[in-house]
Order: C-alpha cells, then structure tokens, then sequence
C-alpha cells in the first residue's frame, strides 16, 4: 500500500513538474515599457480567438489594449501594431528580420533551406522587372490566350454552367502554371494536377510554418509527395518555355551545391505565391457577377480603351503596361476586392531588444526572439477607415483618401506582402486576366447563394471561399485577341 502511495505522488509531481514547464514556456511577465499582453487560454494563448476571426479578435484587442500589443499563438509571441501608418517603420527597423520568417517557411512547409538567400531574391527578382517583365507577360498571354480556348463548353446549349473555382482554375492557374514551368498538359506533372494536390496541402499552411509536423497531416503530406513528382531540374532546363524566374533559381542553387530536394522545395515557394493570384480572379469574377453595376462600369472601361486602339490585319489589339494602369475602375475593383478577401500577415522576427516608435510618439520595447507584426485586414475591415467595410463598392479607391487618427494612409490596401518583388507583375496578370475573360466572356449568375470567405484561413494571403458557386457563362462571338505591347 505503501508503495502504491509513493508511485502516486511521483505520478502527481511528474504532472505538476510537467504543468509547471508549461506555465513557464508559455506564460511570462510583461517588462517595463513592453507593450501590453492580451489574456488567453493556459495552451494555445489567443491562437484560437484568431483563427475563429482575426480581424474581429484584433480590434476588439485593440479597444482594449491600445494601438499596440502582444498576443500568443500557441508558442509563439507576436506583438501586434494597429496603426497602418507604422508599416514603413516597421520595414525600415534593421532589427525586424523577414528573413528568418522566410526561413521558417521554407523549412516548415516546403523541407529546405535556402542558400544565400538574399542572392537568389535579388537575381530572381530581375525576371519580373524591366525587359524581363514583358517577357514574362507576353508568355502568361499565350499560355492564357491557349487555356480560354481549351475550356470546355456544352455545344448543345447557349450557356454552359461551370463552377466558378474550377473555371478560374482552368483558366488562370493553367496559364500561370505553364509560364511557370513550360507547357506541360501532357505529363503527368501538369496543372490539374498540382492545384488539385497543392489546393488541399496549402490548407494546413498555417500549422506547418507555425511548425507543427507535416506527419500530424497525413493527407496533406500524400499532396506533398503527389507535387513532388516535378520533372528534375535538368529536365525542367531543358525546357524552352520554362520561365526566366525558375531557371535563374534553379541554375543559382545548382551553383551553390544545393539538392534537387531544395530545388523542388523553392520552385513549390514560388508556385505558393503565383497560387495567390489564384484567389484573387475568383473573388474579382465573383464581386462582377454579384454587382451588375460594377460589371457594366468595368466593361464600358474596357470599351473605351480597347476602341481607342488600332485593329492589326488578324484583328488583335495590343495594350501596354500604360494602357492597363490607366484604368482607374479595373484598379479601384482589384484594390476594392484585396481589401475584402485579403488575409495577409505581414511579419518580422526581433533580432535584438527594440525600441520602436509608433506614429503618435510613443516609444515600446520589442522583446529580442519575438515577432512583430502589421495584419492588414484588421485594417482593411475597420469602419473608422472604410465606411460599410463588409460591402462590396467597385468605386472605394477611384480619387480617394482614407484616414487614420487623421493620418492619410499611405497604404490602405496591403495584400502582397511590403517586400513582394512580384507585386507589380502579379498585378499586372490580375487585370490582364480579368479584361481577357470579359472581352471572350458573357458570365452570369445563377445560384441564388453568394460566395463566402472562409474566415478560419487568416494568415494566407487571400482567403478562399468556403464553397464554390455554379455560374454560367458563354463564348462571345466575336473578340479581338488582346497581345502586350
């Protein structure tokens, strides 16, 4: 009986000792001058307070705690700033690190590590400017123009329904897919499918580059594998129509000495952040068909521009990078439906203890070894900035200034990521996509529900829905093919 006792109260100080761990790992004491901590669960701190709506969680938080503060997510601590003139600060302070972040990513989810990475950003980056930039559009355009004559139509009736996800998906992902890799609707590596695989592994995104093991997601590491067929990088080279993006990459880690495990790994980086675009033509499409006026102000736009241009003998229009940015509706309605969907965290790991100033004045020490953070739709929802922010205006961002604390905002809308080196192309496809769909497209809605966002992926950087929508839509009979000029 004795003996029973004593295994009893080793048993309890074993849990007490365990408890006790716990406490210290994830619960500390707030330092002089630190931003205030938000209460939350003993275990997974406000980790899930965030993922039920972030948005609503953050401001609610900031009502409470003021303009900054520090939340937990399970392990780790994110100080949360507010006010959305900070950003620039916020990237400018030689102590908030992205490449750490970058790191934790590539490892966590995509299984490599980087080589000098700053390197590979800075040459990868030169295939998405200047000369390369066209290049790169100008293939994206065959590869769109080739995939909107592929979609399949019922020849028996006017109109064909068609999901609008897989409609996107056929459309957009494959042109993105093959500019990315080469044409390659043949083998077994194609378009179809990777986003069928890739789609359900980037569900469990969040958990993984928090750093939960891929081997606690079964299904989502069979998708992994499933992507992971990719030719190798010699069967990629060897490819005329591979991008300029993924063959400098490519050549540069061969340089370095790196696997063809972390060459796959990065080629999956940068098919993660074309993935993107993905959500945002859906939501585009979706908004257009919900808004009749929205859709007629845009297709009158496109009108003007397109009959102010001269016809060539096989009746294609070319357009310039100029054309497509002179188009304040087409740009209001992108900039009006990142704002809605948007679900990026913009995020730092602190190198070093940090004095940081906010806006108004006051100055906060950041904790060496925790992350800061700006979350953009906390913003992009607050109805301070946006009057009715959860309606759908095609017409918020034309000649428009928004305020904070009286402050203009200089980015109201941050969808990307501040360091993107791919906005202005991964823009640039967005509106060429949409005007190519609507100049060969007659869509309509024909399902009563709308789409709508799945709130629980906070932390991607565009949400997706939480079903897809039947539409209908049509071939128009006659169309100028659009070439960029």
């Amino acid at each position: 009986m004795a003996m029973y006792y004593l295994l009893e109260i080793a048993w309890i100080s074993c849990i007490m000792g365990i408890f006790f761990l716990i406490i210290k790992k994830f619960i500390r004491q707030r330092r002089k001058c630190e931003p205030p901590i938000v209460s939350g669960n003993i275990i997974f701190g406000s980790a899930l307070d965030f993922n039920k709506d972030a948005s609503i969680f953050l401001r609610e938080s900031k009502k409470k705690y003021g303009e900054i503060f520090t939340i937990r997510l399970i392990n780790q601590y994110i100080t949360i700033i507010m006010d959305p003139n900070c950003i620039e600060g916020m990237n400018a302070e030689k102590h908030f690190d992205f490449e750490p972040i970058q790191k934790q990513v590539n490892l966590n989810v995509f299984n490599f590590i980087l080589r000098d990475p700053r390197t590979i950003v800075k040459e990868t980056g030169k295939a998405i400017r200047g000369k390369r930039l066209q290049d790169s559009m100008k293939q994206f355009i065959t590869n769109l123009h080739n995939a909107c004559d592929n979609i399949k139509i019922d020849e028996e009736s006017i109109d064909t329904i068609y999901p609008l996800q897989k409609f996107t998906v056929d459309t957009a992902f494959a042109a993105i897919f093959n500019s990315i890799f080469g044409n390659s609707i043949d083998h077994p590596f194609n378009s179809s499918m990777v986003f069928k695989n890739f789609d359900f592994f980037h569900k469990y995104f969040n958990y993984l580059w928090l750093g939960i093991p891929l081997r606690w997601f079964p299904k989502a590491g069979i998708a992994l594998k499933n992507i992971l067929t990719m030719p190798n990088s010699t069967e990629l080279l060897a490819r005329d129509d591979l991008s300029s993006y993924i063959r400098i990459a490519i050549e540069h880690m061969i340089k370095n000495g790196q696997s063809e495990a972390d060459i796959k790994g990065h080629n999956l980086v940068y098919l993660h952040v074309n993935y993107v675009i993905i959500k945002v033509v859906f939501w585009i499409l979706n908004n257009l068909i919900e808004d009749s006026n929205a859709m007629d102000a845009l297709l009158k736009e496109i009108d003007s521009i397109l009959t102010k241009k001269i016809v060539d003998e096989n009746g294609d229009i070319n357009l310039s990078i100029e054309d497509i940015e002179s188009m304040e509706i087409l740009n209001s309605i992108v900039h009006e439906t990142c704002r809605m969907a948007s679900g990026v965290f913009v995020v730092r790991y602190v190198t070093e203890d940090t004095w940081f100033t906010m806006n108004d004045g006051l100055k906060y020490l950041i904790r060496k070894g925790d992350r800061v953070a700006i979350y953009p739709p906390a913003i992009h929802k607050d109805p301070e900035i946006f009057k009715d922010p959860a309606v759908f205006k095609y017409d918020r961002f034309i000649d428009k200034n928004f305020y904070y604390n009286n402050n203009i905002i200089k980015h109201p809308v941050m969808t990307f990521g501040a360091l993107c080196p791919g906005k202005k192309y991964a823009t640039l496809q967005i509106k060429w996509y949409i005007i190519t769909i609507l100049t060969r497209f007659t869509l309509k809605k024909i399902s009563p529900h709308c789409a709508k966002y799945d709130y629980s992926y906070h932390g991607h950087e565009i949400l997706p829905p939480i079903a897809d929508i039947p539409i209908k839509f049509c071939h128009k009979k006659s169309f100028p093919k659009l070439l960029f000029c």
